[in-house]
């Protein structure tokens, strides 16, 4: 094929596409040129319409079920609206959830995404969905990201994101039934001791397993805080908003108790120890779910 023809080629396919576009835009279009910035923002209107009416519906669903019997206000439901109980909870439910002033601030961008994703997310905290639209992410996935995913593909990430925070959960609530298992055994020998005077040996075994708990709450809650300043962190590098004096205002603080603790009992600084002690040589792990020791 020589050059001339595959000119000829390019303009007829060219010409055939126009033909198709003049043919889609008077049908569709009102017979405007076809522009995909201007069809897009006529789809995202339009999305925010059908939203504003759920939650209009939503309105009405509340005031209706406020004034009537339940029979009756199911019967409306479905002959009125055509939709049945569940969905109408839903709504009313939805309406509810964003009459805050801080939901209203984030429900402009969270319209954008659509009713059903919209509905998906309700189960997650207002914090959640506030942060989500200021660009925060949900387990990992930024607003942008979830625009993206289908409903099924939503529904699986917050089903994950669940199951991850139950986890975390769960840890942290076996290490507290540690903690208060140990304290009711130092509580129980307290008790004892009204009757017989306990072994020195063992109030210092009883001693040195409540500090030890206690010391497993408080490196836990460091843990935390370090999660939290990761946040922090992300949220000043995609904003701008400082929180630099706030983690170092926290770290201070902290630092302050624990030389208060060390002056008032004339405890040698790390670096002043003979030899290094044996709490020194147990590693904090990383995923925060090993603080026992054998």
């Amino acid at each position: 094929m020589d050059h001339n023809t595959e000119v000829i080629d390019a303009q007829q396919t060219n010409n055939q596409a126009a033909m198709h576009s003049m043919m889609v835009m008077e049908q569709w279009g009102n017979g405007e040129t076809y522009n995909e910035a201007t069809w897009i923002e006529r789809g995202r209107q339009a999305v925010r319409q059908t939203m504003e009416g759920m939650f209009e519906l939503g309105r009405a669903l509340i005031v209706l079920k406020e004034h009537t019997e339940h029979g009756r206000f199911t019967e409306i439901v479905r002959s009125q609206f055509g939709i049945d109980k569940s969905a109408a909870a839903r709504l009313m439910a939805a309406t509810q959830r964003f009459a805050t002033p801080q939901m209203q601030k984030a429900l402009p961008k969270l319209m954008d995404l659509g009713k059903s994703k919209l509905l998906e997310l309700l189960v997650e905290e207002d914090v959640t969905l506030t942060g989500l639209a200021d660009g925060e992410e949900l387990n990992g996935a930024t607003l942008d990201d979830i625009d993206r995913m289908t409903v099924r593909e939503l529904r699986l990430h917050l089903r994950e994101n669940r199951e991850q925070l139950a986890a975390k959960d769960k840890v942290l609530g076996d290490k507290n039934a540690k903690i208060d298992e140990l304290a009711e055994k130092l509580e129980k020998s307290k008790k004892k001791s009204t009757v017989k005077e306990p072994e020195p040996a063992d109030v210092a075994g009883e001693l040195n397993m409540a500090v030890s708990a206690k010391t497993v709450a408080i490196r836990s809650h460091l843990l935390q805080l370090g999660e939290y300043f990761a946040q922090m962190s992300a949220h000043e590098q995609a904003h701008g908003l400082p929180h630099r004096d706030a983690m170092l205002g926290a770290i201070n603080q902290i630092e302050a108790d624990l030389n208060l603790l060390r002056g008032q009992y004339d405890l040698p600084a790390f670096d002043e120890a003979s030899e290094t002690p044996a709490w020194a040589k147990v590693d904090l792990p990383d995923d925060g779910t090993a603080f026992e020791t054998e």
